[in-house]
């Protein structure tokens, strides 16, 4: 029974251990696809094709499709393909999923969102084909044997257009025809009478499926034994139809872009307000809501616009007149504007109410009104443009306190008064200024002039100041009895003292501006100029939306919000001076007409109220603290988070319901948490956030948070909301954790220092076997050296031997044995040279094997060379060369004599062996500076130039070791022991050259 006990608990344990090993190899081959949340790469720049732009619209293409899946992520179809939209850009689906499929690139004409099976039917047209295929957005992030996109029909013919999915069929219509495909089936069947001609698809508040036909039939599809019919309803006439038509568009839930929305008035007043003139209802594909509460309206000409639908954002007063300047009474809620006919008093409340000289008769003069002035502080004086016109040359004159105008003269001298009528050439004023000195300045094309009020006239008086020059604007400047213009030519400052005139800027300018750190100049097609309190230009605001809005016509500041509104051409253009953020908008922003942003604006201080005139009459912002919403309703969003792992894969986890898949896996490198949009809501200017209790940063408007080296654990991230005037919203918290890596835990350092153990014994063997394989190559290498030394060094003495040889021969016959016993002594000489070489090479060869350093001992240089000039004495001889020896044989030097002797014996064998006869071969040997100089010249021929200048050129450089000589390879191989240096030169351009080498001592 013990035993048995025994065994199983054996077995247990072995079954564990199998159960472990299996799970880590697992874990170690599949630890790069394990996947938290779900994994889809991330929307990182690399996918990006557009960013987000509210003021050019998020996507400026044709819109054929847009949908949300239950994550909130968008899917986008146009000319280009399918595309996914993220709130804030637009990123190309292929790269994104990793797809190399055509059809994804092809033009996508309509899409349809399955939120049960959670899959996307995409319809397509090229060349000729229309193609539906199916985007399995389940299968993205499993390893599935099936694929993620599959082609559901493929045929020949026109483009599917209005699709309506119920899961089993797909109605649509094709090239007018009403089309139904059978999805399970697979079938087709089409409904072709000659007088019907289908529009569009829909479903009514009861789900019942209706047809819209041409000239306004209505018709209910019925299903009944597997056929379609159609069965009349009703008729409209072609209005009823139209709206009928787009209502429905907006409306039904079905359509491939819809809107939830149970408010149908609240769709109808969003069509209302965004379908002019500008943008034909007939263009638009429909209204569709994220799930953070946007709303986007989609067109097939003008891309994707996002809509603001809270509360009105200006209204327009009825006036059809050009208006060109204003003033507005704050108190009594009424006002006055200068229109090209005449001036008109408003009210907020009532509408327009003509006042004074309104000209009935319109082939009357104009009374272009251009601008006005506070003489005091109840009178308002009103300039016209062209006082000509008007043959008593009158201004208006009005009364706040009383309510009552009246019409004074203006008188000038007769050296601007032409009476001409031509626009160009009669006297002009284009604006004026009430300046710190309580003058009145007038801009006009006879230059700078000044206005003095009597009573019953005002008198204008030239100064002499850009005369020729037109000036549209007028500015006091912060030196005192100073002025800016703004004229046709450039900005100026004006000294009104001196009347000395410094140019600024060159350029046409239209508009002119104080604020708290200097001025702002609005220039015609060139944006704005912001200045400093001391002239300099310290910055440049294109304010070009591509709608040709450089244009500044006019400049506000908002002291409360640190901001400086721009009516340019096409919008009404915001810029906070402390984040920089840079909005236009546009009249589908709730302004009435874009020309209200022009000509001239009007804004009460510290109120929500902005006037603003045009070419169209006048319009006005009711209430400026839309832009800034209250902060307290504001909680930042995170809506997703990407994870970057070591392998560079990424993971993306959605957040769903304020709550986060938070738990991310080892490895991890980089978290980037995407922020909400918040400046597309119009509430904040920025966000500012922290981890685990640090210092709050704060993130630019657009970007995300990127948090790198993550450490393993439990971090808390917590975010919030920033208005321009400084308010936060309250703090949203997010924790996060991110596991720990197995390898740092106690087992895993354990099973790590085992396997280091196991792995060091293989290791060591390979080693070993590398050590001794290398030993064997080098001792290959030495013995070829060490052959090829001893037949070089061995050539020079057999010569010797062979010359001796012949002198022998000749002598015995001669029979004169005195010189017999000369040549026994050289023999005897030569054999002790050739025996000591033998040794120096027995040595050199060790030396080759790093198994001996050179021996360094005291010598002298007669000791090095006495046993070697003898040799090359007779072999000199033999070629009737002279040896020219200049050498300090008592000189002590501290060298290895072995090694000193192989270079010098060499350079004079290579110098004997190449030397013509007859010539002289020079030799210096001597110390100098603690160094021994070796000085060898000789001649050499001249057919062997090209060798000797190659040596010259070349004889430091390692790159040419193996084109050198034997000798010469041994010379510098016992250089570079020695640690000495060699020098070779050419003399005089002769066929001569020189060797030089220095051996230091050690």
């Amino acid at each position: 029974m013990k035993k048995s006990v025994l065994a199983y608990r054996n077995r247990r344990r072995l079954e564990f251990v199998l159960c472990f090993l299996k799970t880590l190899l697992i874990f170690l081959l599949f630890e790069e696809n394990l996947a938290y949340g779900q994994p889809l790469p991330s929307l990182d720049k690399r996918y990006n094709i557009e960013t987000f732009d509210e003021s050019k619209g998020l996507f400026n293409k044709d819109i054929y499709g847009l949908v949300f899946d239950k994550y909130g992520l968008g899917w986008l179809g146009n000319s280009d393909g399918l595309h996914i939209f993220d709130g804030k850009r637009v990123y190309s689906s292929k790269g994104y999923l990793g797809i190399d499929n055509p059809l994804l690139n092809q033009p996508v004409k309509a899409l349809i969102y399955d939120s049960k099976e959670h899959k996307l039917l995409v319809f397509s047209f090229a060349e000729g084909k229309t193609n539906i295929y199916v985007l399995h957005l389940d299968r993205l992030s499993l390893n599935l044997s099936q694929p993620p996109l599959t082609l559901m029909i493929s045929r020949h013919g026109p483009l599917v257009g209005w699709p309506i999915y119920d899961r089993n069929r797909i109605s649509c219509i094709i090239n007018g025809t009403p089309t139904f495909l059978d999805i399970k089936n697979f079938q087709i069947f089409k409904i072709q009478i000659s007088t019907l001609e289908g529009r569009v698809f829909f479903k009514d508040l009861g789900n019942r499926l209706i047809l819209d036909a041409r000239d306004g039939y209505n018709y209910q599809v019925c299903s009944k034994s597997g056929k379609v019919h159609l069965k009349y309803l009703n008729r409209y006439d072609i209005i009823g139809a139209e709206l009928i038509t787009n209502s429905t568009l907006f409306s039904h839930l079905y359509s491939p872009l819809n809107v939830a929305i149970a408010n149908k008035k609240l769709i109808e007043s969003i069509i209302r307000s965004n379908s002019t003139l500008k943008y034909p209802t007939g263009l638009f594909q429909g209204i569709v809501k994220d799930p953070l509460g946007n709303f986007y309206l989609c067109s097939r000409d003008w891309g994707l616009q996002k809509l603001s639908i809270k509360r009105d954002l200006a209204k327009r007063i009825k006036s059809t007149d050009e208006t060109r300047a204003i003033f507005y009474q704050k108190k009594f809620e009424y006002g006055w504007v200068a229109t090209a006919r005449g001036m008109r008093m408003f009210s907020l409340k009532k509408g327009t109410i003509p006042l004074l000289n309104v000209l009935k008769n319109r082939n009357k003069p104009l009374f272009y009104y251009e601008c006005s002035v506070s003489v005091n502080d109840s009178l308002i004086l009103f300039f016209p443009l062209y006082p000509q016109n008007n043959p008593r040359h009158q201004a208006t004159l009005i009364n706040k306190n009383t309510n009552k105008a009246s019409l004074i003269s203006l008188q000038y001298p007769d050296t601007i008064n032409h009476d001409n009528k031509d626009n160009y050439l009669q006297f002009t004023i284009a604006t004026c200024k009430k300046a710190a000195d309580g003058n009145i300045y007038l801009g006009t094309n006879r230059g700078l002039c000044t206005a003095q009020f009597k009573g019953d006239r005002v008198l204008i008086k030239p100064i002499g100041i850009r005369k020729n020059d037109l000036i549209l604007n007028i500015l006091d400047s912060k030196k005192a009895k100073h002025l800016i213009l703004a004229t046709e030519l450039g900005l100026y400052e004006v000294n009104l003292y001196t009347q000395k005139v410094t140019q600024l800027k060159k350029g046409s300018f239209l508009s002119l501006l104080n604020y708290s750190d200097g001025w702002v100049a609005g220039s015609r097609q060139v944006g704005a100029y912001f200045f400093d309190n001391n002239n300099k230009v310290i910055g440049h605001l294109n304010t070009d939306n591509g709608l040709n809005s450089n244009t500044v016509y006019s400049i506000l500041y908002d002291p409360k919000f640190y901001t400086i509104w721009l009516g340019t051409g096409n919008g009404l253009t915001m810029y906070n001076l402390k984040n920089f953020l840079l909005k236009t908008y546009f009249e589908k922003d709730g302004l009435v007409h874009n020309e209200f942003n022009r000509e001239s604006t009007y804004m009460i201080p510290e109120d929500s109220l902005i006037l603003m005139g045009g070419l169209a009459g006048i319009s006005v912002i009711s209430n400026r603290n839309y832009f800034f919403s209250d902060i307290n309703k504001i909680k930042p969003l995170v809506w997703g988070v990407d994870a970057t792992y070591d392998s560079n894969q990424h993971r993306f986890s959605f957040i769903s319901s304020g709550r986060l898949a938070s738990k991310f896996a080892p490895k991890l490198r980089k978290l980037v948490f995407h922020v909400a949009n918040f400046a597309s809501e119009q509430q904040l200017y920025g966000v500012l956030y922290r981890v685990d209790n640090g210092e709050w940063l704060n993130l630019k408007q657009g970007e995300d948070i990127e948090l790198l080296d993550v450490d393993s654990g439990t971090h808390k991230l917590e975010i919030k909301g920033m208005t321009a005037d400084g308010k936060t919203s309250p703090i949203s918290i997010i924790e996060y954790e991110v596991s720990q890596i197995w390898y740092k835990s106690w087992w895993g350092i354990s099973l790590f220092t085992l396997l280091g153990a196991l792995s060091m014994i293989p290791l060591f063997l390979i080693r070993n076997r590398i050590v001794q394989v290398k030993a064997k190559e080098e001792l290959y290498k030495n013995r070829e050296k060490l052959f090829g030394m001893i037949a070089h060094d061995l050539r020079s003495p057999l010569s010797a031997y062979q010359g001796l040889a012949g002198v022998v021969n000749y002598l015995i016959s001669k029979q004169e044995w005195t010189q017999l016993q000369k040549i026994g002594q050289e023999i005897d000489d030569t054999g002790r040279h050739l025996d000591l070489m033998l040794n120096n090479l027995l040595n050199w060869s060790l030396v080759q094997q790093k198994s001996l350093k050179p021996i360094y001992h005291h010598t002298t240089i007669g000791t090095i060379i006495h046993e070697m000039l003898p040799v090359y004495k007779t072999v000199a001889g033999s070629k009737d060369i002279t040896l020219d020896k200049n050498i300090d044989k008592e000189v002590t030097i501290n060298t290895d004599a072995n090694l000193s002797a192989l270079i010098i014996r060499n350079l004079l064998d290579n110098a004997v062996k190449n030397a013509p006869e007859k010539s002289t071969i020079k030799i210096e040997i001597t110390k100098k500076d603690k160094k021994l100089t070796l000085l060898i010249e000789n001649d050499f021929h001249e057919h062997k130039l090209p060798v000797v200048t190659d040596i010259v050129a070349n004889i430091n450089d390692p790159e040419w070791e193996l084109k050198r000589g034997v000798g010469l390879k041994f010379v510098m191989q016992t250089l570079k022991l020695l640690k000495a240096s060699i020098q070779v030169s050419i003399l005089n351009n002769k066929n001569r050259i020189r060797w030089y080498v220095e051996i230091p001592e050690p």
